[in-house]
C-alpha cells in the first residue's frame, strides 16, 4: 500500500489516477441514479442509463478542474508564493466549471420546473457544486500536497545521510596522512642510524596501512581487527622508546562478536604519544584499559605530558577535534567522552555501543602487557 501511494514509477502512478477516478465515478453514479429515479420519476433502468452519461460528464469537468490546479497551479504560483494568483486562477476555473455543469445540477436537483436563472436555482446549484464537485478534487489535491511535503522530507533525510557520510568519510581520510606523517618521521629518524629496526618498522607500517586502506572504508569492521591494529601502532612507537616509555595496555572482556566504526580509538592513542610521552624527557608513561561489557565498550587511557609543552602552532590536534565530531554524527546521545587535561596528565575515557553480529564465535579476550 506504500509503495501503491508514494511510488513515484509510471505504471503505478496511473493505476493510483485510476483508481482514484473510478472511486469517484461509481460515487457520482449511485447518487445520480437514484436521484433521477425518485426526483424524474422514470424507470430505473432509464435512470441508470441516463445517469452513467451525466455521471462521464460531471468526473471530466471534475478532472479537468482538479489537474488544472493540482498541476499548473500550485507549481506555478503556490509554490512560488503567488497566492492572490493562486486564489484567482481557482475561482475562474470554478465558475467556469459552474457554467459547464449547470444544467446537470438542474436536472439532478429536479430544479427543471423552476425560472432558469433565479437567485434560488442559481443557489440551489451552487451548493451542489461546492459539496460534490469540490470534494473529490479538494481531497485530491490534498493527496497531492501530502505527497510532495513526504517526498521533501524524504529527500531532505537522504541528503542529510549522505552529508553525514561525506563528512565522517573526509574525518576518516584526515586521520590517515596525520598518523603516517608521524610514524614516516619515527621510521625516518631510524634510517638515519642505519638502525636493522627500521625494517621491522616498514612491515608492522604496512600492514597498518593495509589494514586501514582494505577494510575501513566500511561503516563497522570488527572489534577484533580494530585493536590488533591498535596493538600494532602501539609496537611501532614503542620501538622508538625503549626502556624508556612505561607502557601497560589491558583489553579484556568478549570481543569475538563486536562490531564498531572504524578508526574510533587510534587518534587517542596517536595524540598520547604525539602530544605527551614524546615530548617528556624523563620516564614517561601510558596506561591503556579496553573494556568490553554486553554490547558497550568503555576506553580509558591516560598519559604522561610535560607540564610546559611544546608549541603546536596554536594547534589541539587533529585528531581530537575530528574524533568528537565522529562520535557525535555516529552515535548522538548514545556515547560518552570525558577528556581531564591536567599539569603533567592527560586521561582520557570513552563509552560507545558496540554492534552485536550472531555469525561470529563469541572470543573471550584477557590481554595485558
Amino acid at each position: 500500500m506504500h509503495d501503491f501511494i508514494f511510488s513515484k514509477r509510471s505504471p503505478t502512478r496511473y493505476y493510483r489516477h485510476i483508481a482514484f477516478w473510478l472511486a469517484r465515478y461509481f460515487f457520482i453514479l449511485q447518487g445520480t441514479i437514484w436521484s433521477n429515479y425518485f426526483i424524474s420519476d422514470v424507470s430505473l433502468q432509464n435512470s441508470t442509463m441516463t445517469s452513467i452519461w451525466l455521471s462521464l460528464y460531471q468526473m471530466a469537468g471534475e478532472m479537468t478542474l482538479t489537474y488544472l490546479i493540482a498541476y499548473w497551479l500550485i507549481p506555478k504560483f503556490l509554490f512560488k508564493r503567488k497566492y492572490l494568483s493562486f486564489i484567482t486562477g481557482i475561482i475562474l476555473f470554478s465558475i467556469g466549471l459552474f457554467i459547464a455543469e449547470y444544467p446537470l445540477y438542474i436536472k439532478v436537483a429536479g430544479l427543471g420546473r423552476m425560472p432558469k436563472y433565479s437567485m434560488e436555482v442559481l443557489w440551489n446549484c451552487l451548493m451542489e457544486m461546492t459539496e460534490t464537485s469540490h470534494a473529490f478534487p479538494g481531497l485530491f489535491i490534498a493527496f497531492k500536497l501530502f505527497k510532495n511535503y513526504y517526498y521533501k522530507m524524504e529527500e531532505k533525510e537522504t541528503l542529510s545521510k549522505e552529508n553525514i557520510d561525506a563528512e565522517l568519510q573526509l574525518l576518516k581520510a584526515q586521520i590517515h596522512p596525520h598518523f603516517l606523517f608521524n610514524t614516516l618521521n619515527n621510521i625516518y629518524s631510524f634510517t638515519l642510524g642505519k638502525s636493522p629496526q627500521a625494517l621491522a618498522l616498514v612491515k608492522n607500517l604496512s600492514d597498518t596501512l593495509r589494514y586501514m586502506v582494505m577494510n575501513c572504508d566500511v561503516p563497522l569492521v570488527l572489534l577484533e581487527n580494530e585493536l590488533k591494529m591498535i596493538k600494532n601502532y602501539i609496537e611501532l612507537e614503542k620501538v622508538r622508546y625503549g626502556q624508556r616509555l612505561a607502557l601497560h595496555m589491558k583489553i579484556t572482556g568478549d570481543i569475538g562478536n563486536k562490531m564498531i566504526a572504524p578508526l574510533l580509538i587510534l587518534p587517542f592513542i596517536e595524540n598520547s604519544f604525539k602530544h605527551g610521552t614524546s615530548q617528556v624527557l624523563d620516564r614517561p608513561w601510558i596506561e591503556l584499559h579496553v573494556s568490553v561489557e554486553g554490547n558497550s565498550l568503555r576506553f580509558e587511557l591516560g598519559n604522561s605530558r610535560p607540564s610546559h609543552p611544546a608549541s603546536q602552532n596554536n594547534k589541539n590536534g587533529i585528531g581530537l577535534n575530528n574524533i568528537r565530531k565522529r562520535l557525535q554524527l555516529l552515535y548522538p546521545e548514545r556515547h560518552l567522552l570525558k577528556i581531564e587535561p591536567g599539569e603533567e596528565t592527560f586521561f582520557v575515557t570513552m563509552n560507545v555501543p558496540l554492534e552485536v553480529i550472531d555469525k561470529v564465535t563469541p572470543k573471550p579476550l584477557s590481554y595485558a602487557e
